[in-house]
């Protein structure tokens, strides 16, 4: 095993080197610029409670929106990591982030095998500087591991469908199922998916091997499956409700043309770090893209860029009759996707034309290097969560409370205070549950910004314990203020 590692790390010297750069920029400054928000917090309860309280669960994390549930691959997955780093959330985040680093070497050999050294030479390398990948790891969040389980798809469907090699199909299955659990953004790939699955069952040598795919898949998603059926299909409503009423616009002509404009520089354009805003070099590089893509399938059409273009250009359709805001954790199912593509078309180009991948460099090492930097110099929160956890532990253990709750006032909207529930749990300090404020005597209201009429803010969490009075408060100019409010 290790003189097989030596003898690739001397081939491919200067991919180990991206690896060491790719490992540096995701890893510098972590710990220090650690965002620990609610969604972080909720997690960390639920991979605390499976470690010592062998609470098992069957459900992942809530969306954002819709109300729907994720499967628990992600849970079980990450509770190693905080029982390794002596339940720190940072050791999830560091998981996540190694898993950026893992994508790298994984990203150039899929692309080496697919299209050519040179496409996955400029491929790799932008992967690794690239601000969305570096930015999109640096955190313990359910989407980040999305790109590394999007390119076993991609690989598994490659080699079943274009190299006649079902036996990956397990891979398929697998990958798919994890995706499902990581993100439900992956329905959007949906059209691609159905489109693969038909040429798989063409051939009669994939069906068996398919077979596998749909048993890994539907175990992996066994939990899920039984919690919808338990519970009326709650997850499959709240989807179909999601689309329907919310978020998923009916469908017209003219507005899906209008849209994809704007859907096609958000998958490409802000995917290479040229802004989550419309500007000028973002939209040159996406109609670059994609006018570049139209005239290599037209006139040089090879099935594996097919395939990477119909991925591309069926979620831009897609996308563009989903009425919400995309952001770039939205999209990590298509991510790797953007930079093969990109890493195909420069490769493409003749000796006379070398001028365009130096100037393309240039610019998005530009705009990537300005989004690094500002990332790098943010001040994150973990270290003043736990201290400001830890001085709540003191004073409840000092006035002996027992029915006590948290809540936090804030930008976020975490108004349970998961992130400080789950230090001061971890203390063997156990407040009321969140559903549990009418039955408060105590409240610790933690935020970042000093209150003057706190008993009067709207949030339910507070005006649950009234009537009520300030008893005491906390107000520091480089951590989180407290108040503490009783009950009369």
């Amino acid at each position: 095993m290790i003189p097989k590692l030596k003898k690739f790390i001397k081939r491919h010297w200067w991919l180990s080197l991206l690896i060491i750069i790719g490992g540096f920029l995701r890893f510098y400054n972590l710990n220090s610029s650690l965002q620990f928000l609610g969604d972080q917090g909720r997690d960390a309860l639920v991979l605390k409670n499976i470690i010592l309280d062998h609470d098992l669960v069957f459900l992942g994390p809530i969306t954002s929106v819709g109300d729907m549930y994720l499967g628990p691959f992600y849970y079980y997955f990450m509770a190693p990591f905080l029982w390794l780093f002596s339940f720190n959330p940072a050791g999830p985040a560091y998981a996540t982030t190694l898993i950026g680093v893992i994508t790298i070497p994984v990203i150039y050999l899929i692309t080496k095998e697919m299209f050519s050294k040179k496409a996955a030479i400029y491929t790799s390398i932008l992967y690794t500087i690239g601000s969305i990948p570096i930015l999109q790891t640096r955190g313990a969040w359910n989407p980040n591991p999305m790109p590394l389980v999007v390119l076993g798809i991609l690989y598994s469907l490659y080699q079943a469908n274009y190299k006649k090699n079902p036996r990956l199909l397990w891979l398929f299955g697998l990958s798919l199922a994890i995706a499902l659990q990581l993100h439900y953004m992956i329905v959007f790939l949906a059209p691609l998916l159905v489109w693969q699955t038909i040429l798989i069952l063409k051939n009669q040598k994939s069906r068996k091997y398919f077979v596998s795919a749909i048993i890994i898949f539907i175990l992996l998603n066994l939990p899920l499956a039984l919690f919808e059926f338990k519970n009326n299909f709650l997850n499959t409503r709240g989807l179909s409700y999601y689309f329907q009423n919310n978020e998923y616009q009916g469908f017209s002509l003219l507005n899906l043309l209008k849209d994809t404009v704007g859907r096609s520089q958000e998958i490409i354009g802000m995917m290479l770090g040229f802004g989550e805003k419309t500007n000028t070099f973002r939209t040159w590089v996406t109609n670059i893209t994609l006018l570049s893509s139209i005239i290599l399938v037209i006139k040089k059409p090879k099935n594996e860029f097919i395939l990477i273009f119909i991925w591309i250009a069926s979620c831009i359709i897609t996308l563009s009759a989903f009425n919400g805001d995309i952001f770039p954790h939205y999209l990590g199912f298509i991510m790797p996707i953007v930079y093969i593509i990109v890493g195909v078309l420069l490769a493409k180009l003749n000796k006379f034309l070398h001028i365009i991948p130096i100037l393309f460099f240039a610019i998005f090492v530009y705009f990537n290097s300005q989004t690094l930097s500002s990332a790098y110099e943010s001040r994150g929160n973990l270290n003043s969560v736990r201290k400001t956890s830890e001085f709540i532990v003191d004073d409840i253990n000092e006035h002996e409370y027992k029915d006590f709750n948290l809540a936090l006032i804030d930008d976020t909207r975490d108004y349970k205070a998961m992130s400080f529930r789950y230090f001061v749990e971890l203390n063997k300090v156990k407040p009321l549950w969140v559903d549990s404020y009418d039955k408060t005597d105590i409240l610790y209201v933690v935020s970042p910004y000093i209150q003057t009429d706190i008993l009067n803010h709207p949030s339910w969490e507070i005006q649950a314990i009234k009537p009520a009075r300030v008893i005491q408060t906390w107000e520091f100019q480089k951590s989180e203020n407290i108040y503490k409010i009783e009950r009369l």
